[in-house]
C-alpha cells in the first residue's frame, strides 16, 4: 500500500505536464481557428450575430491579437463572410454610427463629424460589402455623364429637394443629370463659358491656353461643374462631405466624374500647397468667416500664385442687410490676405491671390491673419490641423512671381520646378515617365482579351510615386485618382504639378470613398509597403474589394511571395472571374523578384450569391 501511494505522488508531476501540454495545444488550435476568422486589425463581421448598430464588444482581445498576428501571416482564412445588406454603402472611416458607439466627442459646429475617424482594429468589419439589390454594371462613359442606373444608387431625395435646380431627374429605371446646379440652373456648360468671359480668357475657354488645369470644386453637389470642365481640358477635384445631401459624391463617381469625399473642417485637405489654379464655390454652404477665416486660409494654401477663387452665393450679390454685412466682412478679410477682386457679374465674384510676397511685406505690423512661421510645412497634410495663417511663397517662387509650370498638356511630361524638393533629377523624372509608358503597354496587352471599349473609366493608383502610371494613361478616356502613401507624401506635389489629381492616404486605414467606386485599381509594391509597416494584408485586400466595382480589375505588381499569398485570396474575394500572372520585363524600377497579377472581380449578389 505504501508503495502504491508513493507511485501516485511521483505520477502527479507527469499528469500535470500532460494536462499543461494539452492545454497549450488547445490554446494553439483556438488561436489558429480565430486566426482564420479575424486577421490582425481586421474588420469584425456582424452578419450572423443579429445585432443592431449599438455598441458591440470586439471578440478579439488585445491580449491574444499578437497570437492572431503570428498565425495570420502564414495562414489564409477558409472564407471571408459577406456583410449584412445594410452595409452596402459602408464607408468605414466616415461611419457616423461608429461615432455614436465609440462616444467620440466631436464638435458638430466645426464639421468634425464629417472628417476621417477610423474604427479601432477590433471594431473593423471583416466582410465583403455586397452591392444593392438589382445592381447593374454601370453605364459607360461618356453616356454615364448624363445618366446612371437608379438601382445602383437607390436614393432619389435629391431629385425632389433640388427639382428647381436641375441637379438630377428620376426617369424610370435611370437617373438623369441635366447639368444644372444651385447657381447655374441653365447648365454648367453655359456657366463655365460665362466665367471665362468674366476673366476675358481667349475663345471663352476657362483653361486660358492651358494655364488653368487643376480646379478644386468645394461643395460640388453631383459634380456637374467638374463634368463639363473636362471638355475644357480642365480636371477638377470635386469635393463634398457625406452630409444632409447624402450620396452626392456617390452619384458623381457613378457618373465617372473625378470626385471625392471631404470637408473643410478642422484638418487640412490631403493635397499639397499650391496644387490648384482655381477654387470654386457655388452656394457651397460654408461659413468662410468662421475662426478668423481659417477655411479661406486653407484655400489660400492650396492655390498657386495668381490663383482664382470663384464665389457664387447671395453674399456676393444680394443687397439685403444680412448678406451685405457678410459680403463686406469677406471683402475686408480678402483685402488683409492681399487678394483682390478681378471680376464681378450677376451672382458671381472672382478674387485673385497675389503672385508674390510683396503685398504681405507691405502690411502694417500686427495685421491679421499673420504669415505662417518659417517652421510650418505647407505640404504636410495627413492628420494636420488647419492653420489660421498665410503660407508665404518660397524665395524662389517670390522672385519668379509664378508657379514656373508650362501650360497643359506639356506640363504632363515636362520636369516641374519642385522636383528638386523631393530629391529627383529631371533625368530621373524622364526615365520614370518612359518606364511607366512601357509598363502600361505591357498591361494593356495582358488586359486586351478581357477589356471592352469604354469599360474602364475610374482608375486608382494606390502608390503613385511621380504619377508615371497616370501620365501613361492620358490618351485614354479615363481619370486617375493618384494616391500617395503617407511615407511618400512629399511627392504628391509632383502629381499636381503634372496636371494630375490625387490625395495622400495611409493604407493601414480605409479610403474615404463609397463602395464600388473604381473600375481598375493598380497596386505597385503597396502590399510590401503595408506589410513592412505591420498592417494587415487581409484588411488591405478587403478594402480594395470594397472600392472595386463588379467586373472591375486589379493589377498587383509586387514580390513573388506576396503575389503567391494574394492568389490564395482570389476565390475568397470573388476575384476569380478571370486572372493572369506573369513575370514582367525588367526595367529601371524593377526588383529582382517581381511578379504581376491581374484579376477580375465577379458580379455577385446576396443572398443567393449568383455569378454573372
Amino acid at each position: 500500500m505504501k508503495h502504491f501511494r508513493t507511485e501516485r505522488v511521483r505520477a502527479t508531476p507527469k499528469l500535470f505536464t500532460y494536462v499543461l501540454v494539452g492545454f497549450i495545444a488547445l490554446l494553439g488550435l483556438t488561436c489558429l481557428y480565430y486566426g482564420s476568422s479575424f486577421a490582425p486589425g481586421s474588420r469584425k463581421s456582424d452578419e450572423f450575430d443579429g445585432s443592431d448598430n449599438r455598441a458591440r464588444t470586439g471578440s478579439v482581445t488585445m491580449t491574444n491579437r499578437a497570437a492572431v498576428l503570428a498565425v495570420s501571416r502564414f495562414e489564409v482564412p477558409k472564407s471571408v463572410p459577406i456583410c449584412d445588406s445594410r452595409h452596402s454603402e459602408l464607408i468605414p472611416c466616415l461611419d457616423r454610427n461608429l461615432h455614436y458607439q465609440l462616444k467620440l466627442k466631436l464638435n458638430l459646429t466645426l464639421m468634425e463629424h464629417y472628417e476621417h475617424h477610423c474604427p479601432p482594429p477590433e471594431r473593423r468589419f471583416n466582410c465583403l460589402v455586397p452591392p444593392p439589390t438589382g445592381y447593374k454594371i454601370p453605364l459607360r462613359w461618356p453616356v454615364s455623364r448624363d445618366e446612371v442606373w437608379k438601382a445602383n444608387i437607390p436614393h432619389t431625395h435629391l431629385a425632389q429637394e433640388k427639382s428647381d435646380q436641375n441637379w438630377m431627374v428620376v426617369n424610370g429605371d435611370k437617373i438623369n443629370f441635366p447639368g444644372g446646379g444651385t447657381h447655374f440652373h441653365y447648365g454648367a456648360d453655359k456657366y463655365i463659358v460665362s466665367l471665362a468671359q468674366m476673366l476675358k480668357f481667349p475663345g471663352d475657354k476657362l483653361n486660358n491656353g492651358g494655364s488653368i488645369r487643376n480646379v478644386l470644386d468645394v461643395g460640388c453637389g453631383v459634380a456637374s461643374f467638374g463634368a463639363y470642365l473636362l471638355s475644357h481640358d480642365i480636371i477638377a477635384m470635386s469635393l463634398a462631405p457625406n452630409d444632409v445631401h447624402q450620396n452626392q459624391i456617390q452619384f458623381a463617381l457613378e457618373r465617372g466624374i473625378p470626385s471625392t469625399l471631404g470637408v473643410l473642417g478642422t484638418k487640412r485637405l490631403p493635397y499639397p500647397s499650391r496644387s490648384f489654379e482655381l477654387a470654386h464655390c457655388s452656394r457651397c454652404r460654408i461659413d468662410w468667416l468662421q475662426r478668423d477665416g481659417i477655411l479661406l486660409l486653407e484655400l489660400d494654401r492650396l492655390l498657386r500664385p495668381g490663383g482664382y477663387f470663384v464665389y457664387s452665393s447671395p453674399e456676393a450679390y444680394a443687397h439685403d442687410t444680412e448678406n451685405r454685412k457678410i459680403g463686406n466682412a469677406m471683402h475686408d478679410l480678402f483685402k488683409r490676405m492681399c487678394w483682390r477682386v478681378v471680376a464681378k457679374r450677376d451672382q458671381s465674384v472672382i478674387w485673385r491671390k497675389p503672385i508674390s510676397n510683396s503685398c504681405y511685406l507691405k502690411r502694417e505690423a500686427g495685421v491679421q491673419p499673420p504669415l505662417c512661421p518659417s517652421g510650418d510645412d505647407p505640404d504636410a497634410t495627413w492628420n494636420v490641423s488647419m492653420k489660421a495663417c498665410i503660407s508665404p511663397y518660397s524665395v524662389r517662387m517670390h522672385k519668379e512671381r509664378w508657379s514656373g509650370l508650362v501650360p497643359w498638356p506639356r506640363r504632363l511630361t515636362a520636369p516641374p520646378p519642385r522636383l528638386e524638393e523631393v530629391g529627383v533629377t529631371p533625368e530621373q523624372f524622364r526615365e520614370d515617365t518612359e518606364t511607366w509608358r512601357l509598363r502600361v503597354i505591357e498591361y494593356s496587352k495582358l488586359l486586351k482579351p478581357m477589356v471592352q471599349k469604354n469599360s474602364i473609366r475610374n482608375v486608382m493608383d494606390m502608390s503613385s510615386n511621380l504619377g508615371g502610371f497616370a501620365a501613361a494613361l492620358n490618351d485614354k478616356d479615363v481619370w486617375v485618382m493618384n494616391v500617395m502613401p503617407v511615407q511618400s507624401s512629399p511627392r504628391m506635389k509632383i502629381i499636381y504639378d503634372r496636371g494630375l489629381i490625387g490625395a495622400t492616404h495611409d493604407w493601414c486605414e480605409a479610403f474615404d470613398t463609397y463602395p464600388r467606386t473604381y473600375d481598375l485599381i493598380h497596386a505597385w509594391n503597396t502590399v510590401t509597403e503595408t506589410r513592412t509597416r505591420g498592417c494587415s494584408i487581409e484588411d488591405l485586400l478587403i478594402e480594395m474589394d470594397r472600392i472595386l466595382r463588379p467586373e472591375g480589375f486589379v493589377i498587383i505588381r509586387d514580390t513573388s511571395d506576396n503575389i503567391s499569398y494574394i492568389k490564395k485570396y482570389l476565390t475568397l474575394l470573388k476575384w476569380d472571374k478571370w486572372f493572369t500572372e506573369t513575370t514582367p520585363k525588367g526595367d529601371s524600377l524593377s526588383t529582382k523578384d517581381e511578379r504581376v497579377l491581374i484579376a477580375r472581380k465577379k458580379l455577385w449578389s446576396v443572398p443567393a450569391i449568383s455569378v454573372s
